[in-house]
């Protein structure tokens, strides 16, 4: 392991949540440093690079919940405040890495952050349309939204995301080595919503009790196996949504609708081929791209929302 950065011993400015904090990049390098100090091994080490994400923003809300037992934690370390000072005491110490300041079961799949941005606007739509290019239409992008959450927001239940756990996914990346023990977590696929689906997925709630059970068994395995927000992105597609890894997607994710956007825009633009089929209005060719081979009357969903918007205009 590399030595680690020659860094401050204090901060000059808040770190945290924007707007709130000033986020200097030596001060976010070193709270950065402080998370990876009290890390367990399991667990997404950050980026030491500056720059204030949604993973460590995660991780202050979680320190402020969990270690210091904040009931509404509000995201920002101040140079002289009780986070920032317990926070030195507790990486100087070496916790963490052997007991439960970031517990194996992380409340990244627990607790929400949301900031409260739970919709989107026209001007988020129009801008996506932008961001696409290629001619293709706002309606269009309204239309997967519409589709994969009923188009009003991407958040359930205590502003958590809406998901769904998919086990025939979790299967895959687990080397089916939990198939035995754990067949409801972890099954071949057979039809698309089967009984094990339908069951993992009969509510939010029990949708993020589902995410919780794979997580203990494989954190990274069960994150990529849950679709999130708006448009239900799978988390496997964390790379092609321009995320170092599917802990920073995640967390992302949980912060507002328009992160969910930037992920289904960042997915799109890495698919040629789906850019081709929504610009020419190949329904067939969205569904097959954007939601597998396997995806029964996708095709016919989309384009009847589709038509419904454009009869609105």
């Amino acid at each position: 392991m590399s030595s680690p950065p020659v860094l401050p011993g204090v901060i000059s400015a808040s770190v945290g949540t924007p707007g709130k904090a000033q986020n200097v990049p030596a001060d976010v390098r070193f709270i950065q440093h402080l998370f990876n100090l009290i890390t367990p091994e399991s667990a997404s080490r950050l980026v030491e690079d500056g720059k204030c994400g949604p993973l460590l923003l995660q991780r202050i809300n979680d320190y402020q919940a969990n270690r210091l037992k904040v009931s509404k934690p509000d995201g920002v370390i101040d140079p002289a405040g009780r986070t920032f000072t317990s926070l030195v005491d507790d990486a100087g110490k070496g916790k963490g890495k052997d007991n439960a300041v970031l517990a194996a079961d992380s409340p990244l799949v627990t607790s929400p952050t949301c900031d409260g941005h739970t919709a989107l606007t026209e001007a988020d739509f129009q801008n996506a349309a932008a961001v696409l290019g290629n001619g293709i239409s706002v309606n269009l992008i309204k239309a997967f939204a519409s589709v994969e959450s009923g188009g009003r927001s991407g958040f359930g239940p205590a502003n958590m995301p809406v998901i769904a756990f998919e086990g025939h996914i979790f299967r895959k990346y687990t080397q089916h080595k939990y198939d035995r023990a754990y067949p409801l977590l972890s099954y071949p696929f057979l039809v698309n919503a089967g009984p094990q689906w339908k069951a993992n997925n009969k509510t939010q709630a029990t949708a993020w009790r589902t995410l919780v059970d794979a997580y203990k068994l494989d954190q990274a395995a069960a994150l990529m196996s849950t679709s999130y927000g708006m448009f239900q992105v799978m988390g496997f597609n964390f790379a092609a949504c321009g995320y170092k890894d599917v802990f920073e997607f995640v967390a992302a994710l949980k912060l507002n609708a328009s992160q969910q956007l930037m992920a289904f825009c960042g997915f799109c633009r890495k698919n040629p081929a789906l850019l081709r089929a929504m610009k020419s209005k190949d329904f067939a060719g969205m569904a097959r791209n954007y939601n597998g081979s396997s995806y029964g009357d996708y095709d016919r969903r989309i384009q009847k929302a589709f038509e419904a918007l454009e009869r609105k205009r």
